[in-house]
């Protein structure tokens, strides 16, 4: 992992169980499988900042923001990371921080 792809990790396809919780994962071009239980948690938000661009009424929704942590292993070398994974309504999920 490089610096560059720390401070800008972009986006990852994920795949979830039944249950939300992401299984599996692509991130810059490589194919990931969750290996520990998915850890569930809520990030806030500026809400000084998200509040001027969220719709009436859905500001508050928008101030605290669904994440999943999840420590998976690369399926061509093995490598272990752990992802930082903001929900979204689709399949591709901003991934806020990566840490090995």
């Amino acid at each position: 992992m490089t610096a560059q792809t720390a401070l800008n990790p972009g986006t990852a396809r994920v795949w979830t169980s039944a249950a939300g919780a992401p299984s599996r994962l692509v991130w810059n071009g490589r194919r990931f499988v969750v290996v520990s239980k998915p850890i569930p948690w809520m990030a806030r938000d500026a809400w000084w900042e998200t509040a001027a661009r969220a719709p009436m009424g859905e500001g508050a929704e928008m101030v605290n923001r669904p994440m999943w942590q999840v420590q998976a292993r690369a399926l061509e070398d093995g490598e272990l990371l752990i992802f930082d994974l903001a929900v979204t309504q689709g399949p591709v999920w901003p991934v806020t921080g990566i840490f090995d």
